[in-house]
């Protein structure tokens, strides 16, 4: 019997090797991404938009309007929840509806974890087209992958950042209702329980959002409440009272809903000056209102009101000054220069004033000055900030601004 060729035994395990290289390769090779593998039904979602391939990692979205108004489409929001490693992505999105607003007029971003976001901008611009334009997405080196508007939030992202704020002893949560899809309507309230001065002499600052798609602004609020739970604030706490109202349309995330609520109310619309009334305002409007209403009657009525919004550019304040400015604390240009003093970053543009009111009862922009004539600022801007920490930081400026501007007590 003749012994086993080595010659042989080499031919064979040179075979086996590169079976395991090629199967090895193929294993990890990226998986195609499919249309099974997006979905917009989740916490940063877009109702009822709909997802066709195109081509290899190439997809059209069509997007979905708002309710009430089929001429305002959803934002494109979204979670890959397989295959994406690997894989680079471009999107067509399309909006068959009219152009009353753009799909494309903010930046988008997309991060890995729903924590930490990178910027995508389109590629044509809404100079272009209002109603189409293309994402174009890098290769991911992960799976799973969260598109959003702006820097996004979530309800769920609110939620779990209240729950960490509430551990604090300045920090009083009030849950003012529910929204007409059963999520809670929160009020943050902050203030040092043990201050030295009564409720009735402190300074009390109202910031609330109204407009849900403009996450950029929540932000910026997000930061506000951060400073003023550090030790740098620790006077500021015993001489103010600072509620937030981060979201007054929370059902709105889970749906790319841009302005409205369920009921398709614009939500900067949704004020009544006459006094609040169930039947003629928006369901979540009314509930924040008759808040803001009691606290106008409580020992500590509130001094200045900031409707917080996103347009382009940076972070841009505008006053319409009540009747401490000037008397009981310096002129508005005081405040103007004090926040151009924190502002190293230049993300906050200057300061300015109006008189006319723009918007009118009707608005939370104008509505409270009407009501009560107190002091209302309109801050809008941001759409130029594209990093959730560049809009924490304007929340700083902004309220370091306050802080050394409304001196002492009331």
């Amino acid at each position: 019997m003749r012994p086993p060729c080595p010659i042989g035994r080499c031919r064979v395990t040179l075979i086996l090797s590169v079976i395991g290289v090629t199967l090895m390769a193929a294993s990890t090779h990226a998986a195609e991404l499919s249309v099974e593998d997006f979905t917009f039904d989740c916490p940063l979602g877009s109702q009822g938009a709909t997802i066709e391939k195109v081509a290899t990692n190439h997809f059209k979205v069509t997007l979905g309007h708002a309710p009430e108004h089929d001429d305002w489409c959803n934002k494109l929001q979204f979670r890959i929840t397989r295959h994406a490693k690997g894989n680079s992505l471009r999107l067509d999105v399309v909006f068959p509806g009219g152009p009353r607003y753009s799909l494309n007029e903010y930046f988008h971003s997309w991060s890995y974890d729903g924590k930490n976001w990178q910027p995508v901008q389109w590629t044509h611009g809404r100079q272009v087209s209002k109603q189409s334009d293309t994402l174009m997405l890098p290769e991911f080196t992960e799976d799973t992958i969260f598109v959003g508007h702006q820097v996004p939030m979530s309800y769920e992202d609110m939620v779990e950042m209240i729950e960490l704020w509430q551990q604090s002893p300045y920090v009083k949560v009030h849950i003012l209702g529910q929204s007409l899809g059963g999520r809670n309507l929160y009020r943050l309230e902050i203030t040092d329980p043990d201050s030295p001065h009564p409720e009735s002499a402190r300074w009390v600052h109202y910031f609330a959002n109204q407009h849900p798609g403009e996450h950029n602004s929540q932000w910026r609020m997000v930061g506000m409440i951060d400073w003023l739970l550090s030790d740098e604030a620790s006077d500021f706490r015993t001489r103010s009272i600072c509620h937030f109202i981060i979201m007054m349309s929370p059902d709105a995330p889970s749906n790319g809903w841009y302005r409205v609520n369920a009921q398709g109310v614009d939500m900067n619309r949704s004020y009544r000056a006459e006094g609040s009334d169930a039947e003629e305002q928006a369901h979540e409007a009314y509930i924040c209102q008759r808040d803001l209403e009691q606290l106008m009657a409580s020992e500590a009525p509130v001094t200045t009101v900031w409707s917080m919004h996103t347009w382009g550019g940076i972070v841009e304040p505008i006053c319409t000054p009540g009747p401490e400015m000037g008397t009981e604390v310096g002129p508005w240009t005081d405040l103007r220069d004090i926040i151009e003093r924190n502002d190293p970053q230049d993300l906050v543009k200057p300061l300015s004033t109006r008189t006319e009111p723009k918007y009118g009862g009707k608005s939370w922009t104008d509505g409270p000055y009407a009501q009560f004539g107190i002091t209302v600022f309109l801050c809008e801007g941001a759409g130029a900030i594209y990093t959730k920490q560049e809009n924490l930081d304007s929340g700083v400026v902004l309220i370091k601004g306050l802080a050394e501007y409304y001196k002492g007590t009331r």
